[in-house]
């Protein structure tokens, strides 16, 4: 398994490498250049003998100097010296027959100055043009050598600036590719966890992602994803442990909703005994029609508590959203009060599977708690988006089962928009709680956007309230999109 040590050991190691082969270049060049100048040396130091005999040759001949004709042999032997030790260098820049040539005018020419003194006069001048002539041919291949050599050494010098900076170009260009390398695949996957980092701290993500295969990456990804699924746990367990804590509000909540019409119904009763058959008919009436009223509200109530604390099978089947949404405002349309229209933007004709009926109680009880909070007008609509693509800014009233919806691959996003006269801040934390009401005693028993929220996580699916800025309320709900044969 690859990971982000071996990585930067890899990129260390191979970087160490390119600077020991570039330190090799680079003494092999200089050993290249020093090989080449060493030789110019012995080329150039026959150049300068044979400079030196011809020097001699003319002391000998201008002055007949016995001593010069010692020098032109101490001459003779250091041009043969340098001859003899420059012999690579020599073969590098002359032909054998150049070089037989020299040999041989050296030989030539040193037997000539030495048989020059015990010539006669007469056959001196002749015999000085011979040894002119053989001298000026040495000094000529001399200074050809020199000149052979120096264009070698240029070209040595040359070549070896070339590789120099060919080697140099290639070390950058593999500096640059590692450094490239490292930032691909170690500081990339960093940065993406960083920014995923980020989502996570606005909301947006629910858990990291593999950025790279690198063991380190995968095992915090791992620990950080388990420690974010330990947290859900723990909220979900703080949240059950919420709504054990609200069995007391709702056990003194019944009792409450319970005892207003209860005690009308037993004041009514009472009247009817105390009176008897003297009661006016018409006052008779108004009492039995209140003890009925009050009888149908203690019902009500009931009703309403057993649907909040049952468990029921759902039967769940495909639907289309888009008849989801128009059957619940018929069924709810004569329950309205007059002036509340009701507009049913998109909605797509995809198949959602779920428990239509609950569903219907989900559409019916948000359209009942707009119109009964002053709304005149709502606007339902749904599309087909993503989880990431739809997801809330604040998920501070963000309530339901998240994490099913932010793994589905598409989520069926729904958003019911009032003009009311929307919701107290500090209501919004409280507005899915059981027995939550702003409305007076006997106007409601806060079920309704509890069962709501109930329902929905139900269908694995979460919903959020927020005030819009232009006023009024917006509901939002995501559902998973899951395949027919499916259970969520």
């Amino acid at each position: 398994m690859p990971s982000l040590r071996g990585k930067i050991l890899t990129t260390y190691a191979f970087s160490k490498v390119v600077l020991l082969v570039f330190a090799i270049v680079v003494f092999a060049d200089l050993y290249y250049l020093q090989t080449h100048i060493v030789a110019g040396e012995a080329v150039t130091a026959f150049r300068e003998v044979s400079q030196e005999i011809r020097r001699e040759e003319k002391n000998l001949f201008l002055y007949n100097d016995p001593a010069s004709l010692d020098q032109l042999i101490v001459r003779f032997k250091e041009a043969e010296a340098a001859l003899k030790e420059g012999e690579q260098a020599f073969a590098e820049i002359a032909s054998p027959a150049e070089l037989s040539r020299m040999s041989e005018l050296l030989l030539q020419y040193h037997a000539q100055l030495r048989e020059y003194p015990a010539l006669p006069v007469r056959v001196r001048a002749e015999k000085q043009k011979i040894i002119r002539a053989s001298g000026h041919e040495l000094s000529a291949l001399a200074e050809n050598f020199s000149r052979r050599e120096r264009a070698v050494v240029a070209q040595a010098v040359h070549v070896a600036g070339r590789t120099l900076l060919v080697v140099f170009v290639t070390v950058l260009l593999l500096g640059i590719g590692s450094a490239f390398f490292l930032v691909r695949q170690v500081v990339r996957p960093l940065r993406e966890l960083e920014s995923q980092l980020d989502q996570l701290a606005d909301g947006h993500d629910q858990q990291l992602t593999l950025p790279s295969k690198d063991k380190e990456i995968q095992s915090f990804v791992h620990h950080f994803n388990t420690m974010l699924e330990r947290l859900r746990v723990q909220q979900n367990q703080l949240r059950h442990r919420e709504k054990a804590a609200a069995l007391g509000v709702l056990v003194s909540g019944v009792a409450h909703e319970l005892n207003n019409p209860l005690s009308n119904i037993s004041t009514s009763v009472q009247l009817l005994v105390e009176e008897g058959d003297s009661v006016e008919p018409e006052l008779r009436d108004e009492w039995m029609a209140q003890i009925d009223g009050e009888a149908e509200r203690a019902r009500r109530i009931v009703r309403r508590l057993l649907d909040s604390v049952r468990q029921p099978k759902l039967n769940w089947q495909a639907h289309s959203v888009a008849e989801l949404i128009q059957v619940s405002l018929a069924l709810v349309n004569r329950q309205l009060p007059r002036g509340v229209a009701v507009c049913v933007g998109y909605a797509p004709e995809r198949a959602l599977w779920a428990d239509r009926d609950r569903l219907h109680q989900v559409f019916i009880n948000l359209l009942k708690n707009a119109a009964d909070a002053g709304a005149t007008h709502i606007v339902v609509s749904a599309v087909e988006s993503t989880w990431k693509d739809s997801m809330p800014k604040n998920t501070d009233h963000l309530v339901g089962e998240v994490e099913p919806v932010s793994k589905a691959e598409n989520v069926l996003y729904i958003q019911m928009d009032d003009n009311g006269p929307g919701i107290a801040p500090e209501n919004l934390l409280q507005i899915f709680n059981p027995f939550f009401t702003t409305h007076s005693a006997g106007d409601g028993t806060g079920l309704g956007l509890y069962l709501v929220e109930e329902i929905i996580s139900e269908h694995n699916g979460c919903i959020a309230v927020e005030n819009r800025p232009q006023g009024g309320t917006r509901f939002s709900i995501w559902l998973p999109l899951n395949d027919a044969q499916e259970t969520p």
